[in-house]
């Protein structure tokens, strides 16, 4: 009975030691994910800026960082005179893509990629916190932003394993 229980407990040991030696630990993620997003940067010339420019238009490569960790950059300024405000739907249309050397693209672009739109109730907080922070920079039906966003401000499906995902993003407002 001994010989059975040592041999049991002599398993056991082997398979804790065996998967915790495959597991990356969360931190190591963010840690990851941190060094990709900086790759990224340094690959394509990004200019980090610690403040928005003050008459709101980016140089080529400028992107803000906030302090969500948003890296924001404006590319049209948008049309018309209706500005976002609390509880008006956002329709975004996006082309999302990965940080890593031969990102793949997914878009969302047209209703061709994408037949049927997705939106959010501006400042509910019940989508992607990136694409409410974004919106809130843009204000204006039809601008376009370009945006990196790390996993804890993105959607659900980059959480874990933590994955900064690149965006470029055009939103509708409906009142």
């Amino acid at each position: 009975m001994k010989r059975i229980l040592f041999l049991v407990s002599l398993t056991l040991i082997a398979l804790y030691s065996f998967t915790s030696c495959n597991d990356t630990t969360y931190a190591q993620e963010l840690k990851a994910e941190q060094q990709l997003i900086s790759d990224f940067i340094d690959r394509n010339n990004i200019e980090v800026l610690s403040d928005f420019p003050t008459d709101s238009v980016f140089g080529e490569n400028q992107y803000v960082k906030t302090s969500t960790g948003l890296y924001f950059h404006l590319s049209k300024k948008g049309t018309g005179d209706a500005i976002l405000a609390e509880s008006n739907t956002v329709v975004p249309r996006y082309k999302e893509y990965k940080l890593t050397l031969g990102a793949d693209t997914i878009s969302k672009w047209t209703t061709v990629d994408y037949p049927y739109p997705t939106d959010f109730i501006y400042g509910n907080g019940s989508s992607c916190a990136a694409f409410q922070e974004a919106a809130s920079y843009m204000k204006r039906n039809d601008s376009e932003a370009k945006i990196i966003v790390p996993s804890k401000i993105g959607f659900e499906a980059n959480w874990t394993p933590a994955t900064p995902v690149g965006y470029i993003v055009k939103i509708r407002i409906k009142k």
